[in-house]
């Protein structure tokens, strides 16, 4: 009769061993998903601070080709 209390027992203390796995799991799921998103607001904003960048090279070329008619003209003009 002894036995199958000491079975109840181990089958108890598994279930809660697994138990308290699976609540640290999830709140070690949770943390990560936070961190996710937390990550992703910082590379958004990175991405729109950046986004002026980009059009860079065109102004670049603009200027020189200002530039460029611009010598043009003086030397012309001289």
């Amino acid at each position: 009769m002894q036995r199958w209390i000491l079975g109840w027992v181990a089958g108890v203390v598994v279930v809660l061993i697994a138990a308290g796995l699976l609540v640290v799991n999830i709140l070690l799921a949770r943390r990560i998903v936070a961190q996710a998103r937390d990550i992703t607001e910082a590379l958004d904003d990175a991405r729109r601070n950046t986004n002026g960048l980009f059009g860079l090279t065109d102004t670049n070329m603009a200027l020189r080709s200002i530039t460029r008619d611009l010598r043009a003209v003086r030397e012309g003009l001289s």
